[in-house]
């Protein structure tokens, strides 16, 4: 099985050896476990189950236990030294936590505490929460673009590679395919399975952040895979599916502060985008693709080819090399849309752009390479580049990029991250 090698692991360690006590916090099916049983390797780890007991697992031989014979199992291997940690932290009442303050004057060792939902960070920094000032927060979203395509790089050829870390990004998709060969062609026959895992991924995002997930919140998510990314023209179609009482953005756009708040949805910024600022889009370019092929037939219970698979793909493409692209560069990414094309990928310092890219997943043909360039150049944008996950662009533009300069500019970028991460843990 191929494991992404991820900044964040220094960065726990780190936090570690510094003495801090940790929360370590995001969506679920991020790594967070993955990432505290191979970086932190605790002496205990506890995990607080739904039906009111823990499993603890210490010395190798794993039982069931109450809530708080798990918490203060946990906190004897704290107080004795050792580094404990308490995983799936939001199931876990309040009243517990009053305990795990007490403990900590008198603890030598370390304290990890791990939750699958965003709001229970607000709940511990809550200015009356008992927990406050005694924990350094560590955010585990998706894996970055840089770690997953010098990871995946080890194992594959640099044009699969690429193709296979648009997806990968989410690790919980490593346990169920193998990256090998064609991305297209294994996602296609793998659907079913793919979609039932996605369903119940945000099903259970909806539960752990203890909110319903309604009809109107599922179609929000399906028509953002379908394309639709303004609050305008989503209100329009929540309106239109009697979800809605009026077509008003305003009904929307707390609905997707919520879901950006959840982990499931981003906010990309527009550059010269008339009569909008933000593109709404789904954080993670694998449910994006999976929501999109299910809206698109396998519901209708026919079978969809590579070629809607490599379509999806393809604009999802542009999104991660965009944040590799900003990730390398540290300027902010940024998106355009104007008249009837795009560019897609425009990189900002504070508001004045200084590089625009356009991403094919094929390869250029020469007047596509030189068409992109004078769009480009013609929106007064300084430099402009091209970038082909199939191979090297025409020499026609500023920057060009094929998949091999991808995964050297992905190894690069993910050493500094490293660098940085051993330097400025959080």
């Amino acid at each position: 099985m191929v494991v992404i090698d991820r900044w964040e692991c220094w960065s726990l360690q780190k936090g570690l050896a510094s003495g801090a006590w940790l929360l370590v916090y995001g969506r679920r099916k991020t790594g967070k476990t993955f990432l505290l049983r191979s970086c932190v390797k605790p002496a205990v780890y506890v995990t607080v189950g739904r039906s009111g007991l823990c499993l603890v697992e210490e010395d190798g031989e794993p039982r069931s236990v109450s809530l708080e014979e798990g918490v203060r199992a946990a906190l004897r291997a704290v107080e004795s030294g050792y580094t404990a940690v308490v995983d799936e932290f939001q199931r876990l009442p309040e009243e517990y936590w009053d305990l795990i303050a007490v403990s900590r004057a008198r603890s030598e060792g370390r304290l990890v505490l791990c939750g699958s939902s965003l709001g229970v960070v607000s709940r511990v920094f809550d200015r009356r929460s008992p927990l406050l000032g005694l924990f350094a927060p560590i955010k585990v979203d998706l894996a970055s673009p840089s770690d997953t395509l010098a990871s995946l790089s080890r194992a594959l050829s640099p044009i699969e590679a690429v193709k296979w870390s648009v997806i990968a990004r989410d690790p919980w998709i490593l346990g169920l395919l193998e990256p090998r060969g064609d991305v297209e062609d294994a996602v296609a026959e793998s659907a079913p399975l793919l979609m039932a895992s996605a369903s119940g991924l945000v099903g259970e995002v909806f539960r752990e952040e203890e909110r319903k997930l309604t009809q109107l919140y599922d179609a929000i998510l399906r028509l953002l895979a379908l394309g639709y990314w303004s609050s305008a023209a989503l209100a329009q179609k929540l309106h239109e599916a009697r979800l809605l009482p009026r077509p008003e953005a305003s009904l929307v756009t707390g609905m997707l502060a919520q879901l950006a708040a959840m982990g499931l949805v981003e906010r990309v910024k527009l550059w010269k985008t008339p009569g909008a600022r933000v593109y709404y889009r789904h954080r993670s370019s694998l449910l994006s693709l999976l929501m999109l092929l299910e809206e698109r037939g396998f519901e209708a219970g026919y079978r969809l080819g590579r070629e809607v698979v490599s379509s999806a793909l393809g604009f999802e493409a542009q999104f991660f090399v965009g944040e590799l692209l900003a990730e390398a560069t540290g300027l902010r990414r940024a998106y355009s849309i104007i008249d009837a094309w795009d560019i897609d990928v425009v990189l900002l310092k504070g508001e004045k752009a200084v590089a625009g890219y356009e991403v094919k997943l094929g390869p250029f043909s020469s007047s596509e390479a030189s068409k992109a360039v004078e769009r480009i150049r013609g929106l007064g944008i300084p430099r402009a580049g091209l970038v082909s996950l199939a191979e090297e662009p025409p020499q026609v533009a500023d920057e060009g990029y094929g998949p091999s300069d991808l995964v050297e500019l992905a190894r690069e970028t993910s050493k500094r991250l490293r660098r940085h991460a051993r330097g400025h843990a959080s």
